[in-house]
């Protein structure tokens, strides 16, 4: 655990969250409980166990990062939305119910194909949706969700950009089709899992072209937050709440950097666990010094001294020096580690217990309240009758 805290705030150190990472709807039966800044390759993971899959790799880190209160109404979709080549969302913190700086490691589409790859691995009915709205209408005209139809946008409500500029025409083009993928949300699929990916790529050469604090990227930013509104609102209405809707950047010049300086520091970890084995033969060969010495002493090399006490006083060793001597367990403050089963077969064991102890207490109770009549068994087995009978 120390090492891994350790770890994280090497990485801190070195390394500037680039990106944000915003929740912008999650059901009440999951709690993302994480702290601080995340990297995007653990969000492969994340995503899936907010859907109730096991996660494969960082399991703890998994378990740190989600809270599960109710096993029975788990999230049955996921809506995530990326936004290329930009750091910073453009959506209020306030609209978001969970906000975390991202540090993005990876590029958002090997983020999707590891979740799409672990939800087809449990089941194939499955809704599984990656849309590039820079493709453009033409390209995405059928897609999963259908039709998309999108309504043409009136260049009177266009304030600073301009649909006759290609940067600005795509850009809106893109939010035209954010718009219709939510008007085609309602057509709920009866599938095991959904997983919407929507990859909003337009923002990033309006802001190159216009400048990032310039009236038209403000206008742009105020687009996409609608339209990510939108999508989240329907998206949310369409399946009762039992979704996770999320938006994160993703900038792929970014990804290099970061992804290098998270290895770098993760091969001077075990650098670390080397300098802790060398200490730790250290003081083995020292213990094994002062066990020779206190045989000598003792008068026989090979045989340990039947009191320990007498070695106390003559060594001045602590206790804990004398239990490793003599070959017991040193005491490390820290609680024994169970199994997972573990709870699992107490519970079994206990309640067990409980329902055989007041089972035995009432067959015991019932047996001694019963009438010897002529038809108990008590009666007939000592009844003298019987016995002439025979």
């Amino acid at each position: 655990m120390l090492r891994q805290l350790s770890l994280l705030f090497a990485v801190l150190a070195a390394v500037h969250a680039n990106g944000n990472l915003a929740v912008l709807h999650s059901p009440d039966s999951i709690e993302f409980t994480m702290n601080g800044p995340i990297e995007q390759s653990s969000v492969k993971e994340i995503f899936p166990a907010a859907l109730g899959y096991t996660g494969k790799q960082r399991e703890s880190y998994t378990e740190q990062s989600i809270a599960i209160w109710d096993p029975f109404a788990l999230p049955k979709a996921l809506v995530a939305i990326p936004i290329d080549g930009v750091e910073e969302l453009p959506i209020p913190t306030y609209k978001a119910k969970v906000w975390y700086p991202l540090i993005v490691d990876e590029a958002e589409e090997t983020t999707w194909q590891a979740i799409r790859s672990r939800v087809e691995e449990r089941s194939n009915d499955n809704t599984l949706v990656r849309i590039n709205l820079g493709d453009g209408v033409d390209a995405l005209g059928q897609s999963a969700l259908g039709e998309l139809k999108p309504a043409n946008m009136e260049k009177e409500k266009l304030k600073s950009l301009n649909s006759e500029v290609e940067e600005d025409r795509k850009f809106v083009e893109e939010i035209q089709l954010l718009h219709a993928v939510a008007d085609n949300a309602a057509k709920k699929h009866d599938s095991g899992t959904d997983v919407y990916w929507l990859v909003v790529s337009g923002l990033k050469p309006v802001l190159d072209l216009h400048g990032n604090t310039s009236a038209a990227a403000e206008e742009a930013s105020t687009l996409l937050s609608d339209a990510i509104d939108h999508v989240s609102n329907a998206f949310v209405n369409t399946y009762d709440g039992k979704i996770v809707v999320a938006a994160f950047t993703n900038d792929a010049s970014k990804v290099r950097n970061a992804r290098s300086v998270l290895e770098r520091q993760r091969r001077d970890t075990p650098q670390d666990d080397e300098q802790d084995v060398q200490k730790n033969k250290t003081d083995e060969e020292d213990k094994n010094r002062l066990l020779t010495s206190t045989t000598e002493r003792t008068g026989d090399k090979n045989e340990m001294p039947e009191k320990t006490g007498e070695v106390i006083k003559e060594n001045k060793i602590n206790n804990t020096d004398i239990q490793t001597i003599i070959g017991q367990p040193e005491f490390s403050g820290r609680a024994k580690t169970y199994t997972e089963d573990y709870p699992v077969i107490f519970n079994i064991m206990l309640w067990f217990g409980v329902v055989f102890v007041f089972s035995l207490l009432a067959i015991c109770i019932a047996i001694a309240d019963m009438d010897p009549g002529r038809d108990s068994i008590i009666y007939r087995m000592t009844s003298n009758r019987m016995k002439k009978d025979n």
